[in-house]
């Protein structure tokens, strides 16, 4: 540019000042040639046009410099223009400028009342503008800032995310996009930001987005139990080639009730990768979970013997034991629990698996002697009394009278102790 800017700015105000509005503006586009985004000389333009009854160009001028302000963060000098613009005529723009400077004047009422802390009035007047023109995006991304003053980010996200989504089911890529962009700023990790990122990857077509936005999509929704949209991105998810989904899919498809195609699901991935020992785990969890025992026991089976010193399993094959019927070997299990419990001084995991082996035999003696020596160890006098009088009842109905005549005795003493 072969002119000095401050004698452009000079020519400027003498132009102003000589109500050569015209000629002002030549200046100004100037100026706006040097620097497009400032927001001062817009807003200058715009006091020209006006002074001219140009409200049309008037208009423009000063949403490009609200446009400006508002990126700039500068909010103090957002109310003074829309003032401006308040006092337009609507009758010298075009049809379309029209229904833009309507929209933006109408609110006029929601901002008083926002500003006399009214927020509930304001907001409800401002969703009956949307309900009435919900394709004037102004009103939505107004009630958006409104919310964001009163730090409410949920329900500002929902509105821009209403304008992205107006955008993208009429094809607009770019300007659902550019909402995109504010709302990852406002919430980046937000459900409604994420679906959005998820539902422009998938438009434009980014395999690598579409895996990356639509698994995180299915974990949150998994996670806040919504499991119809949680199964809709994790398929979409896996299908772009996020294969370390496929557990989640089959724990999605287990929440909606559908075991069969879970169980397929982890069967198929199981014959595929037969050595990874967590495809395994899931599928325990989902037999048991279904409680199709038979085939918790062949995944647990198999998965001991991967892991044959993990002492979480034998716990859970106990268990399974039971219910496909196999008691005397999930009694063998729980005995041998609860000797490597007192090996180890673990008192209180030795009387669980006693009571355990107690819930199939209720008669083992052994057993109740077991528990009798560790309740006299911790000091429980009435649960040692109480174990003592089952352990007399077993042996009087076994006819064992010696036996059950030194546990009498016992519970004599026991009686006679403080």
């Amino acid at each position: 540019m072969s002119e000095d800017k401050a004698m452009i700015v000079k020519m400027a105000f003498l132009y102003v000042q000589g109500e050569e509005w015209y000629k002002a503006i030549e200046e100004y586009k100037k100026l706006l040639a040097m620097d497009p985004e400032d927001g001062h000389v817009y807003n200058m333009m715009g006091d020209a046009y006006a002074k001219k009854r140009d409200d049309a160009d008037a208009l423009q001028a000063y949403l490009k410099s609200k446009e400006i302000y508002e990126k700039q963060g500068q909010t103090n000098k957002i109310s003074s223009l829309e003032r401006k613009i308040s006092k337009l005529s609507p009758d010298r723009m075009d049809p379309q400028q029209k229904r833009l400077f309507l929209s933006l004047t109408k609110t006029q009422e929601a901002d008083r009342l926002a500003a006399e802390g009214k927020l509930e009035e304001a907001v409800a007047l401002y969703l009956q503008y949307i309900a009435a023109e919900p394709i004037h995006f102004s009103y939505r991304e107004k009630l958006a800032n409104l919310f964001l003053e009163h730090a409410m980010v949920t329900e500002a996200v929902a509105q821009l995310k209403a304008v992205a989504d107006i955008h993208l089911s009429e094809g607009r890529v770019d300007a659902a996009q550019a909402y995109a962009g504010k709302i990852s700023l406002i919430d980046p990790e937000g459900e409604d930001t994420i679906r959005l990122l998820a539902a422009l990857a998938e438009k434009k077509g980014g395999t690598e987005e579409v895996a990356r936005h639509y698994g995180r999509l299915a974990q949150m929704a998994f996670d806040a139990g919504q499991h119809e949209e949680a199964r809709n991105a994790a398929e979409k998810a896996v299908q772009a080639g996020r294969a370390d989904l496929k557990p989640l899919l089959a724990k999605i498809l287990m929440a909606l009730k559908k075991p069969t195609e879970a169980k397929q699901h982890l069967e198929t991935l199981l014959r595929e990768n037969p050595g990874d020992e967590s495809l395994l785990e899931h599928l325990v969890a989902l037999s048991e979970e279904s409680k199709d025992w038979n085939a918790a026991y062949t995944h647990i089976t198999a998965l001991i013997q991967k892991r044959p010193d993990d002492p979480k399993l034998q716990p859970r094959l106990a268990r399974v034991l039971l219910q496909v019927g196999k008691r005397p070997e999930a009694l063998q299990i729980y005995l041998g629990l609860a000797a490597g419990a007192l090996r180890e001084n673990k008192m209180e995991a030795a009387l669980s698996y006693f009571d355990s082996v107690l819930a199939l035999d209720p008669d083992h003696v052994e057993v109740l002697k077991k528990k009798a020596e560790i309740y006299l160890k911790l000091g429980k006098k009435q649960e040692l009394i109480d174990t003592y009088k089952k352990l007399q009842a077993v042996f009087t109905q076994k006819k064992m009278a010696e036996e059950a005549k030194k546990v009498g005795l016992i519970l004599t003493k026991l009686a006679g102790l403080k």
